[in-house]
């Protein structure tokens, strides 16, 4: 029985998240070592180290889409769309970064869509 409310499709959403926590922890320790190098730097090198901070966001952004589509091609459009939705709010809550990355996109490209 499904709870109102409660995202459908979010036991799967975890489950995937967990494991792609094991499977890339190296890539999310770099960048969390990226944050942190970006947080302490000066006026002088905050911008490069910024993107280099972005660079591996955007790296883990792509495996993690790699792995949201794949699971979605067996869906229905409807299901499908319902679950991208619900997979992009768990993979921000989960890895913050994520929104920081879709934040900085919107500044430099206003029209750009969700």
């Amino acid at each position: 029985m499904r709870i109102p409310g409660r995202p459908r499709f979010g036991d799967v959403i975890q489950r995937q998240l967990a494991l792609f926590d094991v499977e890339h922890r190296d890539l999310l320790v770099r960048i969390e070592e990226a944050r942190r190098a970006y947080g302490r730097a000066g006026s002088d090198d905050a911008e490069e180290l910024y993107g280099t901070y972005m660079d591996l966001v955007e790296e883990a952004e792509d495996d993690l889409l790699e792995l949201r589509d794949h699971f979605a091609m067996s869906m229905s459009p409807g299901d499908r769309a319902r679950y991208r939705r619900e997979f992009a709010r768990a993979a921000e809550r989960r890895l913050p970064s994520l929104a920081a990355r879709r934040d900085y996109e919107r500044t430099m490209d206003p029209d750009l869509d969700d």
